[in-house]
């Protein structure tokens, strides 16, 4: 046991050294508690699942951490319900009913009967209603008060506790202040519109995903406002009013940071952008129901950009935009090798600038007289392809540009060079992207014409497995979002931005690109990714960019100097 012993030197150190509390032993210890915790005989008897209808007893409690690996927490809280034991005492012996010091928790054993037998330890615990013991004539623990704890499990070494300053006392002889619903960890709801996921269930769902995956499905989250991203000045950003219109916050159960959950790009109410109208703000406390698809970005799990939205704002609601967030239309089964998107799902499977699905996509090339500026997509590009469901088809509207990467897919793709090509059946695996307002394919990579593989066949592609959205590839964040990550080349960003102090006749790209939070230097662009260098005006005179366009690029924090960089960063789109 952990706390048998301190010295007295032990303690000053311990006083004056640590400021954080986490595996900090405590300065004390706990009388008549014997040899420790000990272990609960054969025939102790578990009860209980964990739930405030039916807490753990200590034995049940004992058992769920030891469950756990050393040093592991539980994802969800749990409720224990005992009779204390003991209450741990300084080093003269006195009776320490709670640390009056500025963590304000307690320290004590429960049991069912208690007795030491089967006593389980509840570490740093805090009051009633989740906050910190204070001098109020209630706030004192005695030996023999029954009470329910709040708190998430770990095992300590080989001592099973509740989790340091992440429970506190539900009920103290029958007296209950609440909890905050839950705001120490427990998880409720199972993600639909009658039973919403609170905020911690949100998380552990989250959690369950591989870094960069996105769910397949969307879940309804219910939760009061938190925080809400602020400009570069503090600003609050009730809503991006730029492009978007999207809205990026935190929410928990109460309102604290307590278990909170990221909202990242949430829509507005019947999956709407967010506009200058007077009902169109968001508050901190306002109580939202947001239904989005989940990732996890790196460590951090939160809603998939653009594929969320606020299904209610403090009761309201506008209807669910069909009852789902923007997602491919047939489910899982599209997109894969075997089942390739038609040109038609493909069209309907874009959700919006910004976002992209990599999939496999197949049709047949279209007439070449037909056309469409935003991708010069005509007879005398070597560039560009046109797909749609049937080579007869004449409606623009109904066919899909390709842009094709330099190399064996553009030689042998391309119309100019390969006429015999026309009314051929291809297909494609790269990203559907919504560029400006024509949904066309991307970055691709892979193409099969006439049975015959071009370019590395992927493992994956499609909406569910082969996800490749700015959430998997390149998170879309503001400069000053990219200035304060960490630097690397693994991790992509997609930034927009104005363009400046771009050099005339510059091969490589580089120039200063500003948002609306800031400035970052631009350490050259290129035309996709990995693409070849020194070709930045050939893309400038195809794409139109020069000072003062607005340009989307994506790249990795980078630096030169001790000057924040976007390095390796390659062209995605240009609005003017």
């Amino acid at each position: 046991m952990k706390k048998i012993f301190r010295s007295l030197l032990a303690i000053a150190i311990a006083a004056t050294t640590f400021t954080a509390c986490e595996d900090v032993p405590a300065p004390y210890d706990l009388p008549d508690s014997g040899s420790g915790n000990k272990e609960p005989d054969i025939t102790a008897e578990a009860k209980g699942s964990g739930t405030l209808e039916d807490p753990f007893n200590a034995v049940a409690a004992i058992n769920e951490a030891k469950k756990l690996a050393s040093g592991a927490v539980s994802d969800n809280a749990y409720y224990i319900k005992g009779i204390v034991v003991s209450i741990a005492t300084d080093k003269n012996g006195n009776v320490l009913n709670f640390d009056q010091g500025s963590f304000g928790n307690a320290t004590f054993y429960i049991s069912d009967d208690g007795t030491t037998t089967n006593q389980f330890y509840c570490y740093r615990v805090l009051y009633l209603g989740n906050k910190k013991w204070t001098q109020g004539a209630g706030d004192v623990l005695k030996v023999g008060d029954e009470v329910i704890v709040c708190a998430k499990l770990t095992m300590y070494n080989t001592t099973p506790e509740t989790q340091q300053n992440e429970g506190y006392l539900y009920s103290l002889n029958g007296k209950s202040e609440g909890g905050g619903s839950g705001g120490t960890g427990v998880a409720t709801g199972d993600g639909t519109l009658d039973n919403p996921f609170n905020s911690v269930a949100a998380t552990n769902e989250a959690k369950k995903l591989s870094s960069g995956d996105v769910s397949d499905k969307a879940y309804y989250i219910k939760g009061k406002v938190v925080s809400i991203a602020t400009d570069k000045n503090g600003n609050v950003l009730n809503y991006d009013q730029g492009t978007f219109g999207n809205a990026t916050f935190y929410i928990s159960d109460d309102g604290t940071t307590t278990n909170q959950f990221y909202c990242y790009r949430v829509l507005y109410l019947g999956n709407k952008k967010w506009t200058q109208g007077a009902g169109d703000v968001l508050k901190v406390g306002d109580e939202v129901i947001v239904c989005a698809k989940l990732t996890m970005y790196n460590t951090t799990p939160e809603t998939q950009q653009n594929e969320g939205y606020l299904y209610s704002l403090n009761g309201k609601t506008e209807g669910s935009g069909g009852g789902d967030t923007p997602t491919p239309p047939s489910g899982d089964t599209k997109g894969t090798a075997d089942s390739p998107y038609t040109v038609t799902d493909a069209l309907a499977a874009s959700s919006g600038t910004g976002v992209y699905i990599k999939a496999f996509i197949v049709g047949t090339v279209t007439d070449k007289s037909i056309s469409t500026a935003e991708f010069s997509t005509n007879s005398a590009s070597q560039t560009n392809l046109l797909i749609a469901a049937s080579a007869d088809e004449t409606n623009i509207d109904k066919c899909m540009p390709v842009q094709l990467p330099a190399g064996d897919i553009r030689t042998k793709l391309n119309l100019k060079d390969n006429p015999d090509n026309y009314k051929k059946e291809v297909t494609i695996y790269g990203n559907i992207e919504k560029y400006f307002s024509v949904t066309g394919v991307k970055s691709v990579t892979y193409a099969i014409l006439d049975g015959t593989d071009i370019g590395k066949k992927p493992e994956g592609g499609n909406a569910s497995g082969g996800n490749d959205t700015p959430g998997a590839e390149a998170k879309a964040v503001t400069v000053e979002e990219f200035k304060a990550a960490a630097e690397s080349t693994d991790v992509w960003y997609q930034l927009t931005g104005t363009i400046s102090n771009l050099k005339d006749n510059d091969q490589y790209g580089n120039f200063d690109l500003t948002d609306s939070t800031g400035s970052v230097y631009v350490y050259g662009v290129l035309s996709e990714k990995g693409g070849a260098k020194k070709l930045f005006q050939t893309l400038a005179a195809e794409k139109g960019i020069k000072n003062g366009s607005t340009i989307t690029i994506i790249g990795n924090r980078g630096s030169y100097n001790g000057k924040i960089e976007v390095t390796n960063a390659y062209f995605v789109s240009i609005s003017n």
